[in-house]
């Protein structure tokens, strides 16, 4: 199905060339599965300075679009915690003064960490801008349980599950090999695990040495992790690929028996879903919205506690249990492909039009 999009104006994160990102890989879904997908990129650059240029540009060309575009009647924006949240509240509150209505999509994974550190005042900022929104879209329903606390009303929250695109109709797991191949794609650093990761498979090479491979693939401290695996004596067992995408990530996917993301705070992550529509286990830890697409597809582990990690990973060579939480994993995520999550986005679109205020 295609989403009919003449009257829907997106927000987010500029998203061509090779920018990467869980946002991004959502925007260019949607993109795909509107039939007009009307867009303004709201970030792009580097540096504090071409940001703010960036983004008073990206405010006047939203003024300008509501402006000549009279079909537009909503604004929806995309997007995270921190800067990106404050930086958004300027366009909800220009697309409401210009008379739109306005759904505020909300990706972030450190939400609550966020807000809790902020002082009061700037408390009142994230209420506020909160109460703006018309819909506020959130990816589980304990992100909902969370907003619920801040205010919003429960008629206003729409839990929508994020989107992943069906694997290519050529997609073949490889299951087999002297190994039980994980694998782990995300940024590297202490927010996802991979160095938590690290110490489980030190542990799991004494416990099966050259039972277990770990492929890593992202940015971030890549020295870092570099160092790590040398000094861990991890060389044998860990290989990192650098930042991978395209073909390579499909490869390793692929071969991939179980994906790990031992996660400190998440939203829903696309990677995940990702794995699972590509037929992986799941070894992952209980935050955000990961309990709700991780059952009996997976294991869930506390964040932090390397030893339930490794003793989740040994697991996984029990009898058939790779492939039996793999195929789970693949008639869990069908939820998640376009066709079911661009269906209840319709919906929320169809609703608020309906309203006859706009």
């Amino acid at each position: 199905m295609k989403v009919e999009g003449k009257h829907i104006l997106t927000v987010g994160e500029y998203m061509k060339d090779s920018v990467h990102g869980g946002i991004v890989s959502v925007l260019r879904c949607y993109e795909e599965g509107f039939d007009t997908f009307k867009f303004i990129p709201s970030s792009r650059g580097r540096g504090l300075a071409k940001k703010i240029g960036y983004d008073l540009f990206s405010l006047l060309r939203l003024g300008w679009k509501l402006l000549i575009d009279k079909d537009i009647r909503i604004v929806h924006i995309h997007t995270a915690a921190g800067g990106s949240f404050l930086k958004h509240r300027h366009y909800a509150r220009l697309a409401r003064l210009m008379g739109k209505k306005v759904i505020i999509h909300s990706h972030a994974s450190s939400f609550t960490v966020w807000y809790d550190s902020l002082p009061e005042g700037k408390k009142r900022t994230v209420r506020r801008t909160l109460a703006l929104a018309d819909v506020l879209i959130v990816l589980s329903e304990s992100w909902k349980r969370f907003f619920l606390t801040l205010g919003v009303p429960s008629g206003r929250i729409k839990v929508l599950h994020n989107i992943v695109p069906r694997p290519d109709e050529g997609f073949t797991k490889k299951w087999g090999g002297d190994r039980i191949r994980l694998l782990f794609l995300g940024e590297i650093g202490e927010r996802k695990g991979v160095f938590d990761l690290l110490e489980a498979m030190e542990k799991l090479s004494l416990a099966c040495p050259g039972q277990f491979h770990l492929d890593i693939g992202g940015n971030g401290m890549e020295e870092e992790l570099e160092r790590r695996i040398d000094v861990m004596g991890l060389s044998g067992s860990v290989l990192f690929h650098g930042f991978v995408d395209g073909e390579m990530k499909e490869t390793l996917l692929e071969r991939a028996h179980a994906f790990v993301l031992p996660s400190r705070n998440e939203g829903l992550p696309i990677s995940i879903l990702e794995a699972m529509s590509r037929g992986c286990a799941i070894v992952s830890t209980p935050v955000g919205g990961i309990p709700e697409v991780v059952k009996d597809n997976g294991i869930l582990v506390p964040p932090g506690d390397t030893e339930a990690l490794k003793e989740a990973l040994e697991a996984l060579s029990y009898g058939d249990t790779l492939i039996r939480m793999g195929t789970r994993s693949e008639e869990i995520v069908k939820d998640y492909y376009p066709e079911a999550v661009l269906g209840e986005l319709q919906k929320t679109y169809s609703e608020l039009l309906a309203d006859g205020t706009v």
